[in-house]
């Protein structure tokens, strides 16, 4: 039985690290979560143990903000991949692929744009929006408001706004 729960874990790590190295960007715990759960591949328990063995034995990379957790594959886990990727069912590399080509624009638009707030003091919140590209920063905001109520709805619209924001913002400038 124990053999049977370790295999498992060893092919959901598996899988992690084949989706993080295909998918050719960094992506949210929440991108991951909603991937997994839509192709049914392992459970939210399963999931987490995942990220957080891989992460501690240094095959994925964790950025904290205060909205998202974000990973992304480390050269030893793009080792593991190149190795072991034949060991991953063909049904799941299947998945997996058809999953990124049909959402690749999606999930990088939500990664292009970073939004995230953070505590300064009592009802006063910094507000970071950024707009990426090929991880790097292009364009950044900065502003205090106060409360809490007012960052989160700056941060959730950011996502739906950024464009026009960079190109108003463009163009008053240029």
């Amino acid at each position: 039985m124990k053999r049977d729960q370790s295999k498992a874990m060893a092919q959901n790590k598996l899988l992690m690290l084949y989706l993080l190295d295909k998918s050719g960007m960094a992506l949210s715990e929440l991108q991951i979560m909603r991937l997994m759960d839509e192709l049914g591949f392992m459970s939210y328990f399963d999931l987490k143990e995942c990220l957080f063995e891989l992460e501690q034995n240094g095959h994925i990379l964790l950025h904290t903000t205060p909205q998202a957790a974000i990973y992304g594959i480390s050269e030893s886990g793009k080792n593991i991949v190149a190795v072991l990727e034949k060991d991953l069912r063909l049904s799941a590399r299947k998945g997996i692929d058809a999953y990124l080509t049909q959402n690749r624009e999606k999930l990088k638009m939500e990664a292009h744009y970073v939004a995230e707030y953070i505590k300064l003091g009592n009802d006063e919140y910094r507000v970071i929006l950024k707009v990426l590209e090929e991880g790097m920063t292009i364009m950044e905001i900065n502003m205090v408001v106060y409360s809490r109520d007012e960052a989160e709805a700056m941060t959730a619209k950011w996502k739906d706004n950024a464009v026009d924001v960079y190109k108003e913002l463009l163009g008053k400038l240029l």
